[in-house]
């Protein structure tokens, strides 16, 4: 039977693991998405499942940005997208694809209104 390791230690595990995985990216409104990845990526293979997964994922990327030497409108564009749900829809996006349960044209009409929505509040 397979030991049972604490939150704590897989988050410790994780964040350990996509810091490696990252090196040198800079964490940068243009990265974010390929970090998102290689989070997923790294949460996969814990014991977690459902949403804790994308709870770990999402509080890794945050923790990320915190820790990012980044600054001003960078900064708070990031953590935006984390505290306002837009790293996790993306997340159930992505996970929803890869079961097959969404339909691709669906899925952009929603992305897109997604992301202008969110533009439209932060101007």
């Amino acid at each position: 039977m397979a030991e049972k390791v604490s939150e704590d230690e897989i988050y410790e595990d994780a964040m350990e693991n996509l810091e490696e995985r990252i090196g040198d990216l800079s964490v940068t409104p243009a990265t974010i998405m390929t970090i998102l990845r290689y989070a997923m990526e790294v949460v996969e293979i814990t014991q977690l499942k459902g949403r804790k997964q994308n709870e770990l994922c999402t509080k890794l990327i945050k923790e990320l940005v915190i820790k990012a030497p980044i600054s001003g409108s960078n900064e708070r564009l990031l953590l935006d997208m984390v505290n306002s749900g837009i790293l996790t829809d993306t997340i159930d996006l992505v996970v929803d694809a890869t079961h097959g349960d969404i339909d691709v044209n669906s899925a952009i009409d929603v992305a897109m209104d997604c992301c202008a929505a969110f533009l439209k509040r932060r101007a």
